[in-house]
């Protein structure tokens, strides 16, 4: 029974009220008609499976079904997300008044929708890397785990690195290459910034594993001040030596950099269609395939096979209401 839902039709309440109140009714009905105790009890039953099966019916029951063939896209779609402090720094969109992260939410929520059928993976990193997800079909997984990328404490965070993610970047982009006939893109999302004395790596190796996609920076030129983190923590995180607001400015020095080694292009994002040429290409190149996911979920509606004893239920009190009034 752990793989039968039910979708009812009608409120189930309304329904069972209907229930009762139709026995009830039945009961008084026969109560007052002539029939033999015997042909009371069998209408009873007839008119009682009858409301039964109707109300079931009414459930509709289905059966999951998993691991079914659905048509998907040759591609991985592989985002790797900056969620150092900065990137809550607040100079994006119109007027510069929104964190950078509620622009990489927004954002990447459309390059999602437009990618349609394809697996998608997470990483995130702020002085570590984290996989949120594997590569998957499932595109509520993957933006239920964007959903969770909160703001790092001020006291952990220790500065942003950039290098951080390429080992988790690299063990899902081999394990991408590995596939048949398979395109990666990535979608590289940061301010550029590095604070903590570290250099940026090469990220050259990697580029033989990959088809496509961008390097998104966010930020600006100007700066934006980052709200304090952690539960009693308030107003804005201060410079330590002037304590003034301290201001995190876009580096797309370094973002460009990364892009060159990747050998895809880096976007300054303020708008969500700055990215609509990039995707255009990926649906070009992609195909589509069939095979089974796992993660895509059907449902076989069972409450046809209960129409078949209604029926004949149905049929049955027909017939004896044409033989009481044969005898009439």
């Amino acid at each position: 029974m752990k793989d039968i839902v039910f979708r009812p039709i009608l409120p189930p309440v309304l329904i069972g009220v209907l229930f009762v109140a139709g026995l009830c009714c039945l009961w008084l009905i026969l109560r007052n008609v002539r029939d033999t105790k015997r042909e009371r009890f069998l209408t009873m039953v007839r008119m009682f499976l009858i409301m039964l099966l109707a109300f079931i019916i009414n459930l509709r029951p289905m059966r999951e079904q998993t691991d079914v063939m659905v048509t998907m896209k040759n591609m991985d779609v592989l985002f790797v997300v900056d969620s150092t402090i900065s990137m809550w720094a607040e100079d994006y969109g119109s007027g510069y008044s929104n964190a950078r992260m509620n622009g990489v939410q927004k954002d990447c929520d459309y390059i999602i929708e437009e990618l349609a059928g394809g697996n998608l993976g997470l990483i995130r990193f702020d002085n570590m890397s984290q996989v949120l997800a594997p590569f998957t079909q499932d595109a509520t997984n993957v933006r239920d785990a964007f959903s969770t990328i909160t703001a790092p404490d001020e006291l952990y965070a220790r500065g942003s690195n950039l290098n951080v993610p390429y080992e988790d970047m690299e063990e899902l982009l081999i394990s991408s290459s590995k596939k048949e006939d398979r395109k990666t893109y990535v979608f590289f999302i940061s301010d550029g910034e590095i604070t903590d004395g570290s250099a940026l790596r090469s990220y050259a190796e990697l580029k033989k594993y990959i088809t496509g996609g961008a390097v998104l920076g966010y930020g600006t030129a100007e700066g934006g001040n980052m709200k304090k983190t952690g539960s009693y923590s308030s107003g804005y995180i201060k410079d330590e030596e002037t304590w003034e607001n301290a201001v995190s400015v876009i580096d797309e020095g370094n973002l460009e950099k990364i892009a060159q080694d990747l050998g895809i292009d880096y976007i300054h994002m303020d708008d969500s269609h700055k990215v609509d040429g990039v995707l255009s290409r990926i649906i070009m190149e992609a195909t589509d395939i069939t095979g089974k996911s796992k993660s895509a979920t059907t449902y076989e509606d069972l409450y046809w096979y209960l129409t078949i004893p209604l029926l004949g239920v149905g049929l049955w009190e027909l017939v004896e209401f044409l033989r009481k009034g044969k005898n009439l």
